[in-house]
C-alpha cells in the first residue's frame, strides 16, 4: 500500500441533503458569532481571558466551518468540505482547551473558597 494514496468519500446531494446542510452551516455561524461575542465579554477580565481568547478562536473556526458548509452546498466543491471539517475540528480543539482551563479555574477558585471558609473559623 502506498503512503501518499489518498481515499475518496463520494456521496449524492440530494435536494434533502442541501437543505440540511444548509440549515446545520448557518446554525454553526449563530453560535460562532454567539461564541465570539461571548468570548469577547469575558476577555472583559483579564485572568478571564485566558478563557475567552479560546473561545473567541473557536467561535472564529465554527462560524468558518458554517461557511464552508454552505459553500459546499452551492459549488459542490472537495475542497469546500474539507475545509469544513478542518475548521470544526480547530473549534472542538479550542473549545477542549477552553474548557480544561475554565475547569482549573473552577478548582482554584473552590480552593480560595475553601481557605476563606477556614480562615474565618480560626477567629
Amino acid at each position: 500500500m502506498d503512503i501518499n494514496e489518498t481515499n475518496k468519500i463520494s456521496f449524492q446531494l440530494t435536494e434533502v441533503l442541501k437543505k440540511h446542510m444548509n440549515f446545520i452551516g448557518g446554525i454553526q455561524q449563530f453560535f460562532g458569532v454567539t461564541m465570539i461575542i461571548a468570548g469577547a465579554l469575558t476577555c472583559l477580565g483579564i485572568i478571564t481571558a485566558i478563557i475567552g481568547i479560546p473561545q473567541i478562536i473557536a467561535g472564529i473556526k465554527l462560524f468558518k466551518s458554517g461557511s464552508a458548509i454552505k459553500l459546499t452546498t452551492n459549488g459542490q466543491k472537495e475542497q469546500d468540505m474539507v475545509a469544513s471539517l478542518e475548521n470544526l475540528y480547530g473549534f472542538w480543539k479550542y473549545t477542549l482547551i477552553s474548557f480544561i482551563i475554565s475547569i482549573v479555574f473552577t478548582a482554584i477558585y473552590l480552593v480560595m473558597i475553601i481557605s476563606y471558609i477556614n480562615s474565618l473559623s480560626y477567629y
